[in-house]
């Protein structure tokens, strides 16, 4: 061979090996664990097309190494999720024969594979579940892999423990186990009274079970599913007298006895929280009888916190143990973040701002979608709010600031960069999604928001306004500013058909108002762009004139 040909030809190899290395370390760079999963194309329709199918898999998981897990059947796979699973991404649940220990979770059978379909920086539920396991809150453990199907990408998911009772998660009273063990049957075979899943609204739902245990005071897990179709495809729950939709998770095959249990005790708390005076009008027990106060004023700070536009209304976990290990009622785990930190896939045009408060001042009644429920109501009470200013400024600031110090934010957004663009090009491509900036806007929310939160729980003392927003068919927004600060209107591109907004000055806790001068205020102008009317707004519009006519008013 020609001398020049032959250090041609070595050249070609040097830079082919280059290439080869060079895509070896990118490979490592970005890979994840994998998850393959094979099922029929039958199977995989099944559980495509009805939530809660489920179907027989044979499963392969493997670590960043490439080194197996675990391989062979599982129990079973299905698809899950409420709002979620209308996404063209599905999350999924699946079930192990033995129960798993791998990447950090705690052990268990069932796992649950979060597609983030709606979060494109794929980081809002892993800042939420971290921040609560530094509150305290219990919070189930999580992890990042790819999703195969068939040999297909699926996508880049989040694995977590299922929310249950157990002592590798929720550690109190199983009584879901006492429940089998105190019948002959399964508890799955017995009949279902007050079947929810179709027609009417069901007050009380459960199984005829034939034998209840000598103490069903515990434990108990519940939900707050907000809408009403998640309560519908519940096997247990109950309506709260607030028309609250409460999903009992454990036990899920709940006797009537137990029913009526937590149900009559979830009321009395319930009416306690809402009364003026904090008092049930029934039992004439104070609501901190009821509930472990510091536990819902750190739940409440995580959903006020990362701006959680589901706080207090669904996905909002409470939990009981037995009277003898513990009489009370504690808010969590936590659980469905994705609805938070200025996630505008959600927004719709409405845009949120980091001196806004928005879970303590969803006002309405309990049950409906724009009312921040217990958490609201809890918040009307002074003595709720010191309790959450103390736990914020003695504890909670310093593990916000920790956290933000500490978590190796860049590194893990390196790690799922490669996977999270590959993701949003397959799912997310019409918004034009760039992870990089889309988790940058994710992080940099959650500074400024404890930032805010330093300056509105320190200024309690001092004194400080809210200013309160409204615009009708929209919704309301309350900020925070200290006194002798300039109060600006937010700068919106969308608001409400016909209405101009308007805004009031309130001292936090009372009604009353901010009198003329006290503060100094420069309202911006408002940028507003109409919309077309709903039909609705139509009719109703139709409907007040005729009567303004008449000289009545509606």
């Amino acid at each position: 061979m020609p001398k020049r040909i032959l250090i041609i030809a070595i050249a070609f190899f040097a830079l082919a090996c280059t290439n080869c290395h060079h895509e070896e370390e990118q490979e490592d760079f970005s890979s994840l664990p994998s998850l393959h999963i094979t099922m029929s194309s039958l199977q995989l329709d099944s559980i495509l097309a009805q939530r809660d199918n489920k179907v027989s898999a044979y499963a392969v998981l493997t670590d960043v190494k490439g080194d197996t897990l675990f391989q062979g059947n599982l129990t079973h796979i299905k698809t899950r999720g409420n709002g979620s699973f209308d996404e063209k991404k599905k999350p999924f649940a699946i079930k192990f024969p033995k129960k798993q220990a791998f990447f950090g979770l705690d052990r268990g059978k069932t796992f649950v594979l979060l597609a983030n379909a709606c979060d494109e920086s794929y980081i809002r539920n892993a800042i939420a579940l971290d921040l609560a396991l530094a509150f305290g809150i219990p919070a189930p453990r999580y992890a990042y892999l790819t999703l195969y199907i068939n040999d297909t990408y699926w996508g880049l998911y989040q694995i977590t423990n299922k929310v249950h009772v157990g002592k590798d998660a929720l550690d109190i009273a199983d009584l879901e186990e006492r429940n089998e063990w105190y019948n002959q049957k399964p508890l799955e075979e017995y009949e279902w009274y007050g079947r929810g899943r179709k027609g009417p609204l069901v007050q009380r739902m459960g199984f005829l079970l034939d034998n209840d245990p000598d103490d069903i005071t515990g434990g108990y897990l519940i939900e707050n599913s907000g809408p009403r179709s998640p309560y519908q495809r519940s096997f247990s729950g109950f309506v709260s007298n607030a028309e609250d939709h409460i999903r009992i998770r454990s036990p899920k095959y709940a006797s009537p006895n137990e029913v009526d249990y937590i149900a009559n005790l979830y009321n009395e708390m319930e009416s306690a929280i809402m009364a003026p005076d904090g008092i049930c009008p029934e039992s004439g027990r104070h609501y901190s009888e009821y509930i472990d106060v510091e536990s819902f004023a750190r739940y409440y700070l995580l959903n006020e916190l990362l701006l959680n536009w589901d706080g207090g209304w669904a996905s909002f976990f409470m939990y009981k143990d037995t009277d003898v290990n513990d009489p009370k009622i504690y808010a969590g785990p936590a659980w469905d973040f994705d609805r938070t930190l200025d996630n505008d896939h959600f927004l719709d045009g409405m845009l949120v701002f980091s001196n806004e408060m928005f879970v303590c001042e969803q006002k309405g009644n309990v049950g409906i979608a724009s009312s921040g429920g217990l958490l609201y109501y809890l918040c009307q009470h002074e003595d709720f709010q010191q309790v959450v200013c103390d736990c914020y400024m003695n504890e909670i600031s310093s593990v916000c600031h920790r956290y933000l110090e500490e978590h190796p934010f860049d590194s893990l957004a390196s790690s799922l960069s490669h996977e999270a663009d590959r993701d949003n090009a397959k799912y997310n491509s019409r918004h034009g999604v760039d992870y990089a900036s889309a988790s940058q806007r994710a992080v940099g929310f959650l500074r400024e928001r404890i930032a805010f939160f330093d300056k509105y729980y320190s200024s309690m003392d001092e004194g400080h306004v809210l200013v309160y927003y409204e615009w009708r068919y929209q919704k309301n927004l309350t900020f925070c500013y200290l006194l002798g600060e300039p109060v600006n209107a937010p700068q919106l591109t969308t608001v409400v058909y016909n209405h101009d907004p308007v805004y009031t000055m309130y001292y936090p806790g009372t009604d009353s108002i901010v009198p003329d001068g006290t503060i100094f205020y420069t309202p911006q102008k408002l940028e507003l762009r109409k919309r077309e009317p709903t039909n609705q707004e139509v009719l109703m519009r139709r409907i007040r004139k005729k009567l303004a006519k008449i000289g009545l008013d509606f």
